[in-house]
């Protein structure tokens, strides 16, 4: 048995058939502190239930605490609470002057389409449809959603995304906003081929789209230049709405250009991020419009009934 840290405590439990050396007891609680030793055997349920007992009192005296005014208490183990003390100055404020409340921010990827079955690049083609799994994904988006509060959504006009959130969005009151801003980043001549066939047409640049896609341009225009800047507007319209939850539905270069945006993330980081189809991502933006990411590409609800965030 490896020796103990005199600094650390640790509680042992040893199976009833393991044979054990003279001396030593199952459930042996053994304490050092400072050079003094204490022990204590057959560490009782009770004793346990009672510390647990203290610990979630002691969690729920620190949560409220921290709470601004007129926010609710924690809905979920997803959603702990409020966060404009955690996060004051980690990052910058997304809007440029304080807002009159915190919000919540919840970004969905629209369902899987035809072209991501088929792993044709989309980009900001209008073609492909959601398919059966994919309005599947939308329905159980809107089930993990349904204990949130949500004010608005705010969607990317395009079809693929404009059906996700319709979907989403049924049953609920609050303005549903179609915006140019929250589009796929344009990949001209990328958009409809397979990634097998562009990689055969032109091998270079389907590298660098893959490998550095801040490099990675057409007919002059860098598009996930384009979609950092226009994620950028995003976050500024969505945080300038009434509410203080919002729901925003996308496509995925755009979904992690908001990410990256949020975190101050460069280009260069744009793949270190990665968002599935029916993902959620929530976000806490304080008072200042300074975000914080409390969870990211969440997809139990698409496996498990009864997820609520």
């Amino acid at each position: 048995m490896p020796a103990m840290n005199v600094t650390q405590r640790r509680c042992l439990y040893i199976p009833q058939n393991v044979k054990l050396p003279p001396g030593i007891k199952p459930f042996a609680y053994v304490s050092h502190h400072h050079g003094n030793s204490r022990s204590r055997c057959q560490h009782t349920t009770a004793s346990t239930e009672t510390s647990r007992e203290q610990q979630l009192q002691q969690r729920e005296h620190l949560t409220r605490a921290e709470e601004v005014p007129d926010r609710p208490a924690p809905r979920s183990p997803f959603n702990t609470g409020s966060m404009s003390i955690t996060t004051a100055g980690a990052t910058q404020s997304l809007c440029g002057h304080d807002l009159p409340a915190e919000k919540t921010i919840v970004i969905v990827r629209h369902g899987l389409t035809t072209w991501n079955e088929q792993s044709r690049i989309q980009g900001t083609a209008d073609d492909p449809d959601i398919t059966p799994y994919g309005e599947e994904q939308a329905v159980r988006v809107r089930n993990a959603l349904s204990r949130m509060h949500i004010d608005s959504l705010f969607s990317s006009p395009l079809k693929r995304a404009r059906t996700t959130s319709e979907i989403i969005w049924q049953g609920r009151e609050g303005s549903c906003i179609y915006t140019e801003s929250l589009k796929e980043a344009p990949l001209g001549w990328l958009e409809g081929m397979t990634n097998a066939d562009a990689a055969k047409k032109d091998p270079e640049q389907f590298e660098i789209w893959r490998k550095d896609p801040a490099k990675f341009s057409f007919d002059g225009r860098y598009p996930l230049l384009e979609v950092y800047d226009k994620a950028k507007e995003a976050w500024k319209e969505i945080l300038e709405a009434p509410g203080s939850s919002h729901l925003v539905i996308t496509h995925k270069s755009m979904a992690r250009a908001f990410l990256c945006t949020a975190l101050a993330l460069p280009p260069t980081s744009f793949r270190s991020l990665d968002m599935n189809n029916g993902g959620v991502s929530i976000f806490r933006v304080n008072k200042r419009g300074e975000p914080m990411l409390t969870n990211m590409n969440l997809t139990a609800h698409e496996h498990y009934d009864g997820v609520f965030y």
